[in-house]
């Protein structure tokens, strides 16, 4: 069972976890979130999730109400008291509560601080495809901030679901940006594609992660702009995120990629994948 919460420093059952009406995360979306995958009681990558939190909140200026050891033993409590094994921790930081409903930030407030835990699937001996759509991105200008106003990306994400694909590759002036919930990366000639990190995209640390073990298996990667044409003309296609890790894209809007299966490039990096983090689990 995931069913213990923590809210403002105490372990709760969900349904006794209670905010303020006032609370500016409920009113304007006014906070930031960060989503950790934990391996057998492990949080993978922790430094990194917290660094990109305190980037995020510094960009808002929220206070960061926790140090990293702070942090680090709220998860770590959280994790056991939801039985432990793999588990994602949704960490969610507000502004807070205000006094009124009012768009201007004129008084110091207390952030509200909630994570809760539910179940992650871990499928470490096989590799899930999945098909996408490609939208224009809608978004605003700063998709690097991990905001908790996910609108955008819900409509994106929907609309992709209704048109009977698993995700939504984002384009801006026929740049793919990333995924509504995913970064995007792209194969040729077996040389590794995708967006450069910058203020139109979520770096996200699957993505990172990616990056280090296919330079580090001799693979070039280039972190540059990908045009629509090239994308659909790519040998394989994937996407990247927490929970996915890596998912190769077999078709677009009904076009088979590459080979129409997964590619070899995406092959390798899927086991380096699962060998990198028994490293870290073990």
């Amino acid at each position: 069972m995931t069913d213990i919460v923590y809210l403002n420093g105490e372990l709760l059952a969900k349904k006794d976890a209670k905010i303020s009406v006032l609370d500016r995360g409920f009113l304007f979306a006014d906070g930031i979130y960060e989503v950790i995958p934990v391996y057998n009681s492990t949080p993978f990558r922790l430094k990194q999730h917290l660094d990109r939190l305190s980037y995020c909140l510094k960009q808002l200026n929220i206070i960061n109400p926790h140090s990293d050891i702070e942090w680090k033993n709220i998860i770590r409590t959280l994790i056991e008291r939801n039985g432990g094994g793999h588990l994602s921790i949704y960490l969610q930081v507000t502004r807070g509560v205000s006094n009124d409903r009012n768009q201007v930030i004129d008084e110091v407030m207390t952030p509200t601080v909630m994570l809760l835990a539910s179940p992650l699937l871990v499928n470490e001996e096989s590799i899930e495809t999945a098909s996408a759509t490609l939208l224009e991105d809608i978004r605003w200008q700063h998709c690097d901030i991990k905001s908790i106003a996910l609108l955008g990306n819900i409509m994106l994400r929907n609309k992709a679901q209704q048109l009977g694909c698993d995700e939504a590759i984002l384009h801006r002036d026929n740049l793919v940006t990333e995924g509504s919930t995913s970064n995007v990366f792209m194969v040729k000639f077996r040389e590794v594609y995708t967006p450069p990190q910058n203020q139109l995209i979520l770096g996200g640390i699957t993505r990172d992660v990616i990056i280090e073990l296919a330079e580090e298996s001799g693979l070039k990667v280039h972190q540059e702009n990908i045009t629509v044409d090239d994308l659909l003309s790519a040998d394989e296609v994937w996407i990247s995120s927490s929970s996915r890790e890596i998912s190769p894209i077999t078709q677009i809007d009904g076009k088979i990629i590459g080979s129409g299966q997964v590619g070899p490039v995406a092959n390798v990096l899927h086991s380096e994948f699962q060998a990198f983090k028994k490293t870290l689990i073990n």
